[in-house]
């Protein structure tokens, strides 16, 4: 049995005090010696604080067991999950008679609310073991593909944003050969996927959410708030309706984060001076969340809102499902825009990318990476290439960074030894036969050309909004971003386009009352993640302010 090298702070010890807070919610349960209180793959399993004995932890596949942690009196077993109800990627076995308190999610989240000294425990130990199962040699679900293909990548940044332990193995190497040959899968379509011991190609996101336990039934609930997206105007509206009571649904088509989730660090947001990853931002904002019962599905998309002459809005969901809601926020947020060039959209996924996080990161070790716009996303992504890349050259159509970027940042970008600014540069195209292997650069200044060897391709050129599958009702403005309160209505009466009441809408309320709408999908925010947050708590105001009137 391998070892697993664990940080014993992910693993704190409850006091008496905490315990008998425990005792008198959950229920005291006996197991014998090799008794399983987890099984592999057990979807809403419980959670256990361990009155007396020890509890293992381990990971169990095809290759045998490898131990996690060992529990014993004033531990806990569990992380996120059990509030996720995926799942359980591991299993606890009792190594001897043990004795427990054991609860279900419901009452979990009844102590979190009641006992703040052990929800303070528990969610930052929860946060901690679900980074460090990442970190480690924890294998969780295995992906074999390769690293420079449209399929694989999409994987993967579903499992990263739903922060779903996984591991790698470049279908290729030796690691990933052997890998196809255990799981007897050599003749299935890349990328292969193991997961709860099922094996499976070239799966759709919709596939691999049902094996790895994401997805979940929905159809015909009632909600009083279904927030569509979870970037940060999502992840605040849904944390502030689910501590007040408000019965919260949230979707989205890949997973918690939206686009800040891909930004390497924020800097400019209050509370973090030394700054904070949008991938961990929005694992706290999750979690946070899900403390409070708002429930997540993912990936779904909404294909079309249906007013119901009850007054409720029907969502028709991607997979035939309908969500009812009493009102929804349109949190759906913006596309990067692609460049319009050779090779760019056949080579997406495959060296060409709208985000730079880990994942995406990875194809540039050893090599150059080019990171095409003049704003703080391709700022803050060319710093963090700047760490995996051999050098990053950062291209813009303009003389200067300064007039589209954060002066902070961009005073960082021009002095950092491996980034290199090419002002009057825009892209001609990008070539390669499987992945990207080069770009043509034009000089729009003088109109000379060049060739640039490089393995990735970050965009960051501005963005459209995600407001396709909204109705004809909600009112846009040219560019396509959702109208909201003052900026169709006014209390002199002087503009009230396409208004139908007689009170006036609320701030972030759309043309169709009940329909609130948030973050940068909005017209005139000024596309910032503290904007995008202000978004959602002002958001939960309105929903209280509707629900009230109807």
């Amino acid at each position: 049995m391998e070892t697993l090298s664990i940080d014993r702070a992910a693993y704190p010890s409850f006091n008496e005090e905490q315990l008998s807070r425990i005792a008198a919610i959950g229920e005291l349960v006996h197991f014998e010696a090799e008794e399983e209180l987890i099984t592999h793959g057990q979807k809403n399993y419980p959670f256990f604080a361990i009155k007396a004995g020890e509890v293992r932890i381990v990971e169990r596949d095809g290759d045998g067991e490898r131990l996690v942690a060992i529990h014993g009196p004033g531990n806990f077993s569990g992380d996120v999950d059990m509030l996720t109800g995926r799942s359980a990627l591991f299993v606890a076995i009792a190594n001897g008679p043990v004795e427990a308190y054991r609860m279900c999610a419901g009452r979990l989240r009844r102590l979190l609310s009641e006992c703040p000294t052990v929800s303070e425990m528990l969610l930052e130990a929860f946060q901690m073991r679900r980074k460090l199962l990442a970190e480690l040699p924890f294998v969780g679900v295995r992906v074999i593909g390769s690293s420079s293909t449209t399929g694989t990548t999409r994987l993967r940044e579903f499992l990263y944003k739903n922060h779903v332990p996984y591991t790698f193995y470049e279908a290729t190497d030796e690691d990933g050969r052997e890998q196809l040959s255990k799981l007897d899968a050599s003749e299935f379509e890349l990328p292969v996927v193991q997961c709860n011991g099922h094996t499976i190609g070239n799966p759709s996101l919709p596939k691999l959410a049902e094996c790895i336990g994401i997805n979940r039934n929905v159809d015909q609930e009632l909600f009083d708030l279904v927030i569509v997206g979870s970037g940060p105007a999502g992840l605040a509206a849904a944390v502030y309706a689910a501590s007040e009571g408000i019965k919260t649904l949230v979707i989205d088509s890949v997973g918690p984060g939206g686009q800040a989730g891909s930004s390497s660090k924020i800097e400019n947001f209050i509370g973090f001076p030394s700054g904070i990853s949008g991938s961990d931002l929005a694992g706290r904002g999750y979690l946070q969340a899900l403390k409070f019962g708002a429930q997540f599905i993912a990936p779904i998309t909404v294909h079309s809102i249906e007013q119901h002459e009850s007054g409720e809005h029907h969502l028709k969901l991607c997979t035939g499902q309908t969500a009812r809601a009493r009102c929804i926020l349109v949190a759906s947020g913006v596309t990067y825009r692609q460049l319009d060039i050779p090779g760019c959209q056949r080579l997406e996924g495959a060296g060409v990318y709208y985000a730079a996080t880990s994942v995406e990161a990875r194809v540039c070790e050893n090599s150059t990476a080019i990171v095409v716009g003049g704003g703080n996303s391709a700022g803050q992504a060319a710093m963090f290439l700047a760490e995996k890349a051999r050098g990053v050259k950062l291209l813009i159509r303009g003389s200067e960074l300064s007039d589209s970027m954060s002066t902070y940042l961009s005073k960082r970008v021009l002095n950092h030894p491996k980034i290199e600014v090419m002002p009057f540069t825009e892209v001609a195209s990008i070539d390669g036969e499987q992945c990207v292997e080069s770009i043509q650069i034009l000089n729009n200044k003088t109109k000379s050309t060049s060739s640039l060897e490089c393995a990735g391709v970050f965009i960051f050129i501005g963005a459209k909004p995600n407001t396709e599958w909204l109705p004809d009702e909600v009112l846009l403005d040219d560019r396509g971003f959702v109208l909201t309160g003052s900026a169709f209505y006014s209390s002199d009466g002087s503009s009230r386009s396409n208004w139908p009441l007689d009170r006036i809408p609320c701030d972030l309320e759309t043309t169709v009352p009940g329909i609130l709408a948030g973050g940068d999908v909005r017209s005139g925010t000024t596309k910032r993640c503290g904007f995008a947050v202000g978004d959602g708590s002002l958001a939960v105001s309105c929903v209280h302010r509707f629900l009230s009137l109807t």
